[in-house]
C-alpha cells in the first residue's frame, strides 16, 4: 500500500514536472521567436529608411 502511494506521488511528480519543463521551454521558444522578429523589423525599417533618404 505504502509503496503503491509513493509511486503515484513520484508519477504525479515527475509528469507536472514534465509540463511545466514544457511550458518553460514554450515560452523561451516564443519569446526568441518575438525577439527575432522585433529584430528583423528594427533592421529592416532602418535599411529602408536609409534607402529613401
Amino acid at each position: 500500500m505504502y509503496l503503491n502511494l509513493k509511486v503515484v506521488v513520484h508519477f504525479r511528480t515527475r509528469t507536472q514536472y514534465r509540463s511545466l519543463h514544457l511550458a518553460v521551454e514554450s515560452k523561451t521558444c516564443i519569446s526568441s521567436y518575438l525577439e527575432l522578429v522585433s529584430w528583423m523589423y528594427l533592421h529592416l525599417r532602418v535599411d529602408v529608411h536609409s534607402r529613401t533618404q
